[in-house]
């Protein structure tokens, strides 16, 4: 490659890791947070964020109302769905007997999946629906590489979510109460931790994030009920290299993914993208198969 060309196709990689990366750890990072306390493998998390983009595109179409409310609406809605589907799907199948709990809800929490999809599919049809960008325009970073004031805003939302999540779970009560669940539900417990409290908490944080992800993601997906199944599909490639339940493996993955893809893309095919992360995760599973920064479980509810 001359030296400009090549010298713009890694600055356009960088900038694609930033973007991606800091997208897939905000919709992958409820996933690990779910599973790091339940031991659930949410398959809602994807539905989440259609339902983000969704609630969004109701706030500005219907309602009138800037797209910036949407973020905030749509953070609220599915916090709500969030919280209603540990209730409905994963709360009954808790300290049941008999069950294998960790495949059973992993099963209702498809089923809730496919039923809100349904729902949204019957509700609003089939069709895509426009979402407008929360900022217009773009930036020339070099003669050769632009990116939109939408993705920049973007990766600044998702880095900044990500460390007040951080926060959150280092400094505040409630965040504690979440971390110690993760590490250890018995000691939790024996401290007077109240771990039911702690799993629709976290249900709905980590639904609330990607109902975020969903309005981010609404100008470039468009807004239908299918707009959720790459990410959910991204997502499940991001835990499994991450290693279930580590949140800080997950973020070091989902920019590993978000490069891989990136470089891929831009340096071969879009179309070779995803085949080549299915290859690292078959990889993955053979040399380690609980992720780079998993460790092995067993099961305990």
């Amino acid at each position: 490659l001359p030296g400009g060309d090549g010298m713009n196709l890694i600055l356009q990689t960088l900038v694609s890791t930033i973007v991606q990366g800091s997208m897939l750890a905000l919709i992958t990072i409820g996933m690990s947070l779910v599973y790091g306390t339940l031991r659930v493998l949410n398959m809602a998390q994807g539905v989440m964020v259609m339902l983000g983009g969704v609630a969004a595109y109701v706030t500005v179409a219907n309602l009138g109302l800037s797209p910036w409310w949407a973020l905030l609406i749509a953070a609220i809605v599915t916090f709500a769905f969030g919280v209603a589907s540990y209730f409905i799907g994963v709360k009954p199948l808790v300290g049941k007997a008999g069950v294998d709990f960790e495949m059973t809800a992993f099963i209702s929490t498809f089923a809730i999946a496919t039923i809100l999809q349904s729902v949204v599919l019957w509700v609003f049809g089939p069709r895509q629906k426009n979402f407008p960008e929360l900022i217009s325009g773009r930036i020339e970073l070099t003669d050769g590489v632009s990116i939109t004031w939408h993705q920049v805003l973007t990766a600044v939302i998702a880095i900044g979510m990500l460390a007040a999540l951080g926060l959150f779970l280092t400094r505040s009560r409630y965040g504690l109460a979440i971390t110690a669940v993760a590490q250890n539900l018995d000691a939790a417990r024996l401290m007077g931790i109240p771990a039911k409290r702690v799993y629709v908490l976290t249900m709905g944080i980590a639904s609330a994030l990607a109902g975020v992800a969903g309005v981010l993601l609404a100008p470039v997906y468009f807004v239908s009920p299918n707009m959720g199944d790459l990410p959910l599909l991204q997502a499940l490639i991001v835990v499994i290299f991450a290693g279930l339940g580590s949140v800080r493996g997950t973020v070091i993955a989902a920019y590993i993914i978000g490069f891989v893809q990136a470089a891929v893309s831009i340096f071969w095919s879009s179309t070779f993208a995803l085949p080549v992360l299915y290859a690292i995760i078959v990889v993955v599973l053979i040399v380690r198969p609980y992720g780079i920064a998993g460790k092995p479980q067993e099961a305990r509810l």
